[in-house]
């Protein structure tokens, strides 16, 4: 039994005030200490006949020692030589070691602390959802109350929308199509009080605003790893694409009153927020910059105001994160080329890291070729070029080699065009192949085929037959380096395919007027591979060798 003298009463009272007034955190971190047996010389402090409490004192080891005077008639008296304020660890350290010397077992004490802790925790979550629950009722209720005034700013628009639509897309219980579904009837439905000629403008507004949501909704929901109730991203956004075309593509400037024409402009700031995000978005908002900008907002001051501002947030280009740097200068190419800088836009393209897909520029092109702009179109497919090589995908390459194609047939550079397109290669082979037979350029075939390696095994048998029946010399090159490559594997299948290429290159020199070059050929190549019998035993059961 412990010499401190303590009664159960005022034990019991001290265990009560350490419930009050020590966090759980702080008691657990006094546990650590006591189990570390870093209270050391506790024993009772003799007080003077006018003072009434009972004091314990003894010292914590830490880094270093710490004196702790431990009231044990009012807690909150306690004192130590810690920097510390209020109830520190060395005190909750010098509590478990007063239940040990009384006989208590701390452990115990320590386990009340923790449910007294869990039950404070569930009443602050009680306290703190109800708290929520009522500011959302509070929300609700006032974005019910309000109301979308016409000739109210742009941005009036979007604070109405927001805050009266945007919560529903924050429910990942409901599938995202009828939320969006239901906020476009909602807005729609708003917006049949305004004037007939403004409802196409609101109504691009409210696409942009119901775009952006989609964009957040599916970034949350992966991020978060939400279960999958959404359909696809495309499959949903689609639609509410296809409706803004249209609009923006059918929209009449002259239409809208002049007091509208800031809530026109204002469609750029807001597209700029869909289209230059720092993280991958369902909602391709450059296409929507695009599609604005060539459009509705094709006026040359407002072009200029937003590449100054485009510009600006480019500088420094370093603090800016690698996707959101590439957003913005994909929106400054686009404004470049409305705005005739064509050479300024095509040089951006070497920047890109992220928004490199070549799909994006293919409009250009298009645009140029119906003006008759072939030189343009020359300059695009130089700078276009990387971004194929780096695409890979056989849809951009097809695309890249119809421009190609019709510009070469116009172009009188053509050494310089022939060199884009060999740099493509291997990608771009079967259109360049297929060109260069149907031109009757049979050796720039061939020694593109000797260049890339390729077997005739792996060549389409009808240009093996045009280029047989027009220049059959041309093919002896590429047989040999097939057979001589096959050769080298040292396998018995390798060896196999190699006396076949042979069996097909005997008519070649027969066609060529070379028999004798062929049986000539055959005897040097027999001294040659002499050693490899299981060579030998194919050329003899393929009757190259008696």
């Amino acid at each position: 039994m412990s010499q401190l003298g303590l009664s159960v009463k005022t034990f019991n009272r001290v265990t009560e005030q350490m419930k009050r007034r020590f966090r759980y955190a702080t008691l657990e971190q006094g546990w650590r200490y006591y189990r570390k047996q870093a209270v050391l010389d506790m024993a009772e402090e003799r007080a003077g006949e006018e003072e009434a409490d009972q004091w314990i004192a003894a010292e914590v080891y830490e880094t270093k020692r710490y004196r702790v005077r431990f009231n044990c008639t009012a807690v909150k008296r306690s004192q130590c030589t810690c920097p510390e304020e209020g109830g520190c660890k060395h005190m909750a350290a010098v509590y478990f070691q007063l239940c040990d010397e009384l006989g208590k077992k701390p452990e115990l004490y320590l386990a009340e602390f923790r449910q007294v802790y869990i039950e404070e925790e569930r009443q602050r979550m009680v306290l703190r959802k109800r708290a929520e629950h009522k500011a959302e009722l509070e929300r609700r209720k006032k974005a019910w109350q309000m109301s979308l005034s016409p000739s109210a700013p742009a941005q009036e628009w979007h604070d109405f929308f927001h805050r009266k639509y945007s919560k529903p897309f924050t429910d990942y219980h409901s599938p995202v199509t009828d939320i969006a579904a239901w906020a476009q009837n909602e807005l729609y439905r708003e917006g049949e009080r305004f004037p007939g000629q403004v409802v196409p403008l609101y109504r691009m507004h409210v696409l942009l605003f119901l775009l952006r949501q989609l964009s957040i909704r599916y970034g949350q929901g992966s991020s978060r790893g939400y279960p999958g109730r959404d359909a696809p991203a495309a499959e949903t956004v689609r639609p509410y694409m296809e409706e803004l075309r249209r609009l923006a593509e059918s929209y009449d400037p002259c239409a809208t009153p002049a007091a509208y024409e800031p809530h026109v402009a204002a469609l750029g700031e807001i597209a700029e927020a869909v289209a230059l995000s720092e993280e991958e978005s369902a909602v391709d908002g450059l296409d929507v910059l695009a599609l604005l900008w060539s459009t509705v907002l094709n006026r040359p001051d407002w072009m200029e105001e937003a590449h100054r501002r485009l510009e600006r947030m480019l500088v420094p280009v370093s603090s800016l994160r690698p996707r959101r740097r590439d957003a913005i200068r994909v929106a400054l190419v686009h404004l470049e080329v409305l705005l005739g800088r064509e050479a300024e836009a095509v040089k951006r393209l070497s920047e890109l890291t992220y928004h490199n897909d070549p799909g994006r520029y293919w409009g250009y092109l298009r645009e140029h070729e119906r003006s008759g702009r072939y030189d343009r179109i020359v300059c695009w497919l130089g700078a276009l070029a990387p971004l194929i090589r780096q695409s890979g995908q056989g849809s951009d390459l097809e695309q890249y080699w119809e421009f190609w194609k019709r510009v070469y047939e116009r172009m009188p550079d053509k050494d310089g065009l022939e060199a884009l397109v060999l740099s493509l290669l291997p990608g771009i082979s079967p259109h360049l192949s297929s060109f260069l037979l149907e031109q009757g350029r049979y050796r720039d075939w061939a020694e593109i085929q000797l260049l890339q390696r390729v077997s005739p095994a792996d060549i389409a048998s009808g240009e093996l037959k045009a280029v047989e029946r027009a220049a059959p010399e041309l093919l002896l090159p590429l047989f040999h380096q097939a057979i001589e490559r096959h050769i080298e594997e040292r396998t018995k299948e390798h060896y196999r395919e190699a006396a076949r290429l042979l069996q097909r290159l005997k008519p070649l020199y027969e066609a060529c007027g070379s028999a004798g070059t062929w049986e000539l050929f055959m005897v040097r190549f027999a001294a040659r591979y002499a050693r490899l019998r299981a060579l030998h035993k194919e050329l003899r059961e393929g009757a190259l060798l008696t």
